[in-house]
């Protein structure tokens, strides 16, 4: 049986063919390529993609990049619909794939089909929309501090959360769980969510943070940079499996 984060892998290859290198994105600043190159990279050489805030890696992820950014695009989806090589912790089992890759790939999916033109929402399973309720969740604290809001989640089907200091401005969002996870991903002009705000539920200067416990607020006020996996999930990630070094002599 294959895995969610298998088939969305795939899909996404298949479209990149479709749509070529210079397609738009949702992901600022991206095209196609820009999104192909990062995914590979991923996959096959994780020290060079923490090069990207790591100056331990950087040059490494100079090299990395430009020998990517080179390859030619049909060489360079095959890669992604091929999947990580054997020294990436995401190839050691269904398992640690779908913990590691469904959501990456699901919203990386979602980012090349919803920057083209004419597209709709897909019909995914309930099974796939109760997957990502604990991403929303790990997801909704972070953005609550970070946009000073009181943030309450109405996913459809599931029960209802909320996040944030209660005497800031309330948002309610109601949609699907992915959408609600696009919501939260920066994606927010292309989910297909219904927004209501209305006033704070407290008065009180020195009100309650709700959504997390006393760590998980402080990690999510450290948390600053947009679309970067909030520090509660990259803490689940560490969990998955080590950053595992490239293998001399091996190819991208």
């Amino acid at each position: 049986m294959t895995s969610l984060a298998r088939e969305e892998r795939l899909r996404l290859a298949s479209l990149l063919r479709k749509v070529g290198p210079g397609a738009p994105t949702l992901c600022e600043g991206w095209n196609a390529r820009d999104l192909a190159v990062h995914l590979v990279m991923r996959d096959r050489d994780l020290p060079a993609l923490v090069g990207e805030h790591l100056k331990l890696f950087s040059k490494r992820h100079e090299r990395v990049d430009e020998l990517l950014r080179d390859t030619p695009w049909i060489e360079l989806v095959g890669k992604i619909a091929q999947g990580p090589t054997a020294w990436n912790p995401s190839s050691w089992g269904v398992g640690v794939d779908s913990l590691m890759n469904t959501a990456e790939f699901l919203i990386h999916h979602e980012d090349v089909r919803r920057a083209q033109p004419g597209w709709r929402p897909r019909e995914l399973g309930t099974q796939v929309q109760k997957d990502m309720l604990p991403l929303v969740r790990a997801l909704a604290l972070s953005y609550a501090i970070r946009q000073g809001l009181h943030l309450v989640l109405q996913p459809r089907g599931f029960d209802s959360f909320r996040a944030g200091r209660t005497n800031k401005t309330t948002i309610t969002v109601t949609g699907m769980p992915v959408e609600l996870l696009l919501y939260l991903f920066g994606r927010e002009a292309h989910a297909v969510v219904e927004v209501r705000e209305s006033a704070p539920v407290s008065a009180d200067e020195d009100a309650e943070v709700v959504g997390g416990t006393p760590d998980e607020v402080a990690a999510a006020e450290s948390d600053s940079v947009e679309g970067e996996w909030p520090a509660a999930v990259r803490s689940e990630k560490k969990k998955r499996g080590p950053m595992v070094e490239k293998p001399e002599g091996s190819e991208i």
